[in-house]
């Protein structure tokens, strides 16, 4: 008596894991069948066993089911148009008068305001050299050397002028 509710209860057990029928499906097979053969019962493996198989044939539908041609691209004066409406906020004609070619751009300045002055009239052409505040010297540097692959030495000298030339220092490997 204990053996078969042994019995019974390892068959509980392992239907509790993936189902009996699998298990028993996926470690026992009939007499005379392939156990290496791959399973399954969709429409190719019907095919492949050599099984007689009834396939529905794809039938036209009625209908365009294409769409119809793209929209043709807009053209640049349609682009401008678009961009100076979303820009300004209304078409061509609710922006004011254009600009006409040669004609001079200014900027209006609210009664009772004078018009932003530099304050030291006209602006400097160029930075002056700041190099001198933080103690650098202009004329002291010397050439900077990057070594190369190849046996040679990219030399920078001060002037920003580039050469290239053979490597003077030979380095040995060190010793072990």
């Amino acid at each position: 008596m204990m053996r078969k509710a042994a019995l019974l209860g390892a068959c509980l057990v392992l239907s509790g894991c993936s189902g009996f029928g699998k298990y028993i499906s996926d470690t026992a097979t009939l007499p005379g069948e392939n156990p290496n053969s791959p399973a399954g019962e969709d429409l190719n493996m019907r095919r492949v066993h050599g099984y007689s198989t009834a396939e529905t044939p794809i039938l036209p539908q009625g209908g365009d089911i294409w769409p119809g041609p793209p929209a043709p691209l807009p053209t640049l004066e349609d682009v401008e148009k678009d961009r100076i409406g979303t820009v300004l906020g209304g078409g061509m004609g609710e922006s004011g008068p254009q600009l006409q070619d040669g004609g001079e751009m200014s900027v209006s300045v609210p009664e009772g305001s004078s018009p932003v002055k530099e304050p030291h009239g006209k602006l400097p052409d160029a930075e002056p050299d700041a190099a001198d505040k933080y103690g650098v010297q202009r004329g002291t540097a010397s050439t900077i050397e990057i070594p190369n692959g190849d046996g040679t030495v990219t030399l920078i000298h001060p002037d920003g002028s580039v050469s290239t030339v053979q490597s003077k220092k030979t380095i040995s490997p060190p010793a072990h």
